[in-house]
């Protein structure tokens, strides 16, 4: 964001749900996406996304058959967040939260450098 007011210009933000189409190939687009947004959103795939539309839910749905899991989420955040500049911010319903248990939030913290 810094980057962006520096040039004085409006901050690009991206999403992309982890894991989509697989681990490696969203890594492989989150670092990509990382050399030019400002701002990545990081979706956690989750098997039921009802406020999500449909292409995020197809996304999320593919994530899952290619075996994503919450776990993985924290991977990407910390690897992302090792190699890029990009404020990073994690998408995801309260369900997989509440499901994955007070260690969420931990591990969520213990992701960024």
């Amino acid at each position: 964001m810094a980057r962006a007011r520096g040039q004085e210009r409006a901050a690009l933000a991206a999403y992309l749900p982890a894991g989509y189409p697989t681990l490696d190939q969203s890594l492989d687009a989150l670092h990509l996406l990382a050399t030019t947004a400002d701002v990545i959103e990081i979706g956690l795939p989750y098997s039921d996304p009802l406020m999500d539309g449909p292409l995020i839910q197809r996304a999320a749905e593919q994530a899952l058959r290619a075996g994503f899991r919450t776990e993985h989420l924290f991977t990407t955040v910390r690897e992302l967040a090792a190699a890029s500049n990009a404020a990073l911010a994690v998408m995801t319903y309260w369900q997989p939260v509440h499901h994955y248990g007070p260690a969420y939030a931990k591990e969520v913290q213990m992701s960024q450098p």
